[in-house]
């Protein structure tokens, strides 16, 4: 019964889910064509309340591809698309996906990717969305000023990519709990989400046969590794 019943909340999940995105690509769509005034001119006004429909719209869709990602991997049907992915590259292009918070909040990144990393067999849409979501979390849970740091290291078996942010930090009991779903913890920070992010993170690494290993304490910040075979 308990089987039963956890397959069809991750049905109606996902069917919810595909029935919010259709309409939401169509908002996105229509305000990027108001926002770039094909059809007329807008005043300032106007034009900041697109961009504003426009974000929050791709917050959203965000939140509802994580909830799918989700809902596929509960049922066995997400399949990784692996390739050679260059690991400098796939850094770079997360980092991005991020360089108007990291402006936004005043926080500095600190890129430590050696030119020779090479390369490895993963699937790089899954990696950059990992990489994404655990620097979304480092400048979330970092003040103005502070510094997020992205490394990558190799050994002859294993990739390691740690992302570091110099925070608050989280207590033991906090930190026993991040990987869980919809468990969101602003521990006083400007950080504001559903809880999926780590979520995301771990399910992805762990497809991969990797795992993931998380060194917070209060007061020294949080790093986050994620090795891949």
């Amino acid at each position: 019964a308990f089987e039963a019943a956890d397959r069809l909340k991750s049905e109606f999940i996902s069917s919810v889910s595909y029935e919010l995105r259709t309409p939401l690509n169509g908002i996105i769509g229509f305000t990027e064509v108001l926002a770039n005034q094909y059809f007329g001119e807008l005043n300032a006004r106007q034009l900041d309340y697109c961009r504003d429909i426009i974000s929050a719209s791709h917050r959203l869709l965000t939140i509802i591809n994580d909830i799918l990602d989700l809902a596929s991997i509960d049922a066995g049907s997400l399949e990784l698309q692996r390739e050679e992915v260059d690991v400098q590259a796939t850094v770079e292009a997360a980092v991005r996906g991020i360089e108007d918070r990291l402006a936004e909040s005043h926080i500095t990144l600190a890129l430590d990717v050696p030119e020779d990393i090479g390369s490895v067999h993963a699937d790089g849409k899954r990696v950059r969305q990992i990489l994404f979501n655990l620097l979304s979390n480092a400048v979330g849970f970092s003040d103005a000023g502070q510094r997020v740091e992205v490394q990558a290291r190799r050994t002859a078996q294993e990739l390691l990519l740690s992302v570091r942010d110099h925070g608050r930090g989280m207590p033991p009991e906090i930190a026993d709990s991040v990987f869980n779903r919809f468990e969101s913890h602003t521990l006083g920070t400007r950080h504001r989400g559903v809880g999926l992010g780590l979520s995301i993170v771990r399910s992805f690494v762990e497809l991969h046969g990797g795992r993931v290993l998380l060194e917070t304490a209060p007061g020294s910040g949080t790093r986050v590794t994620c090795t891949f075979p």
